[in-house]
């Protein structure tokens, strides 16, 4: 009976000693060169391990216990130890690399080619409220001076009587109108003064000399608030506007009445 019960507890012994050897012994295997860090779990035995530089790896294992393998960079995989893998010399497990589909990024509702000329023409702007004129053009509209004791905000860098910088006013407004050339469909009128008084009532109304006419009518045409006036299709307002500018005209280039 003694014997009996020494076999036993032998064979028990031999048994566990048997499943706690167990290693299974392998090598990962990916597409690219450099192989980083992969988590080797024995999710069963709750038991983990990492490659080396290599791939190559050994964890304790048994057969029908499920080892994963997975890391950032690569899908997870799931494998169930058999004993052939066990007894192998040369077990290998592949993984691939994980792609993260992002969404499509809509940056504008706009197809846009680079080229500002083009996309200017796609991309409607509103205009119409835009006061592309100076100062001085205001004031020949009798809209009246400015300066910065109107303003409720204090200039604390340039002082009144300071000498300012003089600048091509006229040359900055006339590279925003150029930028904004294709936009100005918006607000283009298709009047002209000739359809509310004929050149000869220019020429004596207004006293324009008659080799002089058709530079005031250019004159006119290159005033920004000339296009509000002509849409409002009012004659006498439209009258009013031409005795202003041929004023300024007769000023400008010094022509006697």
């Amino acid at each position: 009976m003694r014997s009996i019960t020494f076999i036993l507890i032998g064979f028990i012994s031999c048994i566990g000693y048997g499943q706690e050897s167990n290693l299974l012994k392998g090598r990962i295997v990916i597409d690219t060169l450099k192989l980083e860090a992969i988590h080797i779990v024995n999710k069963t035995q709750e038991i983990g391990v990492i490659n080396d530089t290599s791939g190559f790896f050994q964890i304790k294992a048994n057969p029908g216990d499920i080892i994963s393998f997975s890391s950032v960079q690569y899908e997870v995989k799931e494998h169930i130890v058999t004993q052939k893998d066990l007894d192998s010399d040369d077990f290998r497990i592949s993984l691939r690399l994980s792609v993260n589909q992002l969404d499509e990024v809509f940056v504008s509702q706009h197809s846009l080619t680079g080229k500002i000329e083009k996309d200017l023409q796609k991309i409607p702007t509103y205009t119409e409220n835009l006061p592309f004129w100076n100062a001085a053009e205001l004031k020949q509209m009798g809209v009246g001076t400015f300066n910065d004791a109107q303003s409720s905000v204090k200039n604390t860098v340039l002082p009144d009587e300071m000498d300012l910088t003089p600048m091509n006013l006229l040359g900055i407004v006339d590279l925003v109108g150029k930028a904004f050339k294709g936009k100005r469909k918006y607000i283009e009128t298709n009047f002209e003064i000739a359809d509310f008084y004929k050149e000869e009532f220019v020429i004596e109304a207004l006293e324009i000399p008659e080799t002089s006419y058709y530079d005031f009518v250019d004159f006119v045409n290159e005033q920004p608030y000339t296009v509000v006036v002509l849409q409002s299709n009012d004659k006498l307002k439209v009258l009013e506007y031409l005795i202003a500018k041929s004023i300024t005209f007769k000023e400008k280039y010094n022509i006697e009445k």
